[in-house]
């Protein structure tokens, strides 16, 4: 039943391929495991279809089949590397948006997963949903305590839908690998196991309130931001219970300017707050759309949809701040020790085309304003590089480049007359100097290295004096190792041994040749004895040879 039930999406993934003009795409690749799913009489071409161009085409191909393939669209959009620019910019408009469910397909959800009827658990549900996505919806509800509470739903079987597609996707991503070119190049299948693990994180909604409090905890600080609390006794693996907070999501436009809120303090609070969770705190909110961002009327900024986040090891917000210092002081050598810091250069890299790719980046941004730098953009230079080199960077870094791209898309949209890298100047250098306040893990680090140093000082005056003591009284002994010694002991030994053969065998054939001229001793009847042994030592001599001749010793 499964089976029949995989042949059947695939089925329908190809139809929807074909419909929109790629059928000659996929029998162009030979495929014959995937060709044969192509229908017999393909769907002619209708003028709006020739009108389209392929990259709205494909993302209308990714909309129509639905969740998995949105999102997977979503991650291509990132991967500068195999997909030209027109089909990047379009992969980025999908949005994650279909119709909502029947309130009575909700209640089902949530009365199985509470094992309460729902008028038991909330005193009020209102059954027409804030937003509709493709694997949830939210609804505005209230505690019995008269909290006011957002409850996000899963879709019900839309983890078995998941799981469909993407054994799908991986079957395919398989084949293009193993039969074309490209695949070979560029690994499909471990692109289609990065989102498998960053799809299975956001249908895991304990996961995402876990996130919410850790990004709470993050800004407590921070009387601006504002995170939603999380009741978890109201929550499972498929439902989510968030604190209501009232305010305006930014994609209200109409009720941004009726409230008049300033957008550039909205700007300002959103470059503030990323440019802290991306150099200080090393976990970000990956996905920065306007549908997940609001402001309240006294101008605090809150997050909504906490289900992708990023995270960055010390090392690597190490290797941001370089590249973001070299940014801000117009240093070039800066950049480029940052860029080259980010991840391992394998051995089978081209390092002059690395070097002359990296020269060529540098000197794109040499001349350029600051205020005209896209961070975004820099970093998917960055990560189009390393893909053309074979070099693995971190998934975090791809999402840190996505992020980054769709924030200053966001702040280009409320404020078009700034830039969010003028923005972040003031911002970045303060970040920057609290790195190396006393408080931070790098100073710490320091001042327990000049610690230890001190230590050393202490005991290297005492130390000397036993040395200088030992020396005079003629007591000192040096013991000297030599790396290597003991199997450049084995080879002389080896050397020797075979010297000592060789004279050893010499001898033999000479006396031997003496022995055949001054007598004729009979052996067995038939051979002469110098004879017989001359055969010997001459099978020696040759067994001796190819010996040496084997060990590439020669």
């Amino acid at each position: 039943m499964e089976k029949n039930g995989h042949l059947l999406r695939f089925q329908k993934i190809i139809n929807t391929l074909v419909k929109h003009g790629f059928g000659q795409l996929i029998h162009d690749l030979g495929i014959k495991e995937i060709t044969r799913f192509l229908p017999r009489s393909r769907h002619k071409e209708q003028a709006e279809i020739k009108e389209t161009s392929k990259a709205v085409r494909a993302r209308m191909v990714l909309e129509e089949l639905g969740p998995t393939f949105i999102k997977f669209g979503q991650l291509l959009s990132t991967r500068v590397d195999i997909l030209p620019p027109d089909y990047i910019k379009e992969l980025r408009r999908l949005q994650d948006q279909v119709p909502p469910l029947f309130f009575s397909q909700i209640k089902e959800v949530i009365e199985g997963e509470l094992k309460h009827p729902i008028g038991l658990l909330f005193e009020e549900f209102d059954e027409i949903p804030l937003a509709a996505a493709s694997i949830g919806q939210a609804h505005r509800a209230v505690l019995p305590g008269g909290e006011k509470v957002v409850v996000k739903v899963q879709r019900p079987n839309i983890r078995k839908i998941i799981e469909v597609d993407l054994a799908i996707l991986s079957e395919i991503a398989f084949l293009i690998d193993k039969y074309t070119t490209i695949g070979k190049l560029y690994n499909f299948k471990s692109i289609v196991e990065e989102f498998r693990n960053t799809i299975s994180n956001e249908l895991n909604f304990q996961l995402e309130g876990r996130n919410a409090e850790r990004f709470k905890k993050n800004f407590a600080q921070d009387s601006n931001i504002l995170i939603p609390d999380i009741y978890w006794n109201y929550s499972t693996n498929k439902i989510l219970t968030l604190q209501y907070i009232e305010g305006i999501k930014l994609n209200d436009e109409e009720s941004l300017q009726k409230e008049n809120i300033s957008r550039r303090k909205i700007v300002e609070l959103l470059t503030r707050a990323y440019f802290k969770q991306i150099l200080s705190d090393g976990f970000f909110h990956g996905d920065p759309h306007p549908g997940n961002l609001g402001i309240t009327k006294d101008h605090k900024l809150f997050f909504l949809d906490f289900g992708i986040a990023g995270y960055l090891n010390e090392e690597q917000r190490e290797m941001l701040s370089k590249l973001l210092l070299g940014l801000l002081t117009r240093n070039p050598e800066k950049i480029l020790d940052a860029i080259t810091s980010f991840s391992i250069i394998p051995t089978e890299a081209d390092h002059k085309q690395l070097i002359w790719e990296l020269e060529r980046l540098q000197e794109k941004y040499y001349d350029v304003p600051f205020n005209k730098i896209h961070l975004g953009q820099a970093l998917y230079d960055l990560i189009d590089i390393s893909f053309k080199q074979k070099i693995k960077l971190p998934s975090d870094l791809t999402l840190l480049a996505k992020t980054l791209f769709t924030l200053e898309g966001l702040v280009s949209w409320l404020e078009p007359n700034y830039s969010m890298a003028e923005l972040v100047k003031p911002v970045s250098k303060e970040l920057l100097k609290n790195r190396f306040s006393k408080s931070n893990k790098f100073t710490s680090t320091f001042y327990g290295c000049i610690n230890r140093y001190f230590k050393l000082l202490e005991i290297l005056p005492e130390r000397l004096i036993s040395v200088l003591e030992k020396g005079a009284e003629g007591d000192l002994t040096l013991r000297l190792e030599l790396l290597e010694m003991e199997r450049l002991i084995i080879r002389l030994n080896s050397m020797v041994n075979r010297i000592s053969f060789s004279i050893v065998l010499a001898s033999i054939i000479v006396g031997l040749c003496l022995i055949v001229q001054l007598t004729e001793v009979i052996l067995f009847s038939r051979f002469l004895l110098a004879e017989v042994g001359l055969l010997l030592a001459a099978f020696m001599g040759f067994w001796w040879l190819w010996a040496i001749l084997r060990s590439g010793k020669l």
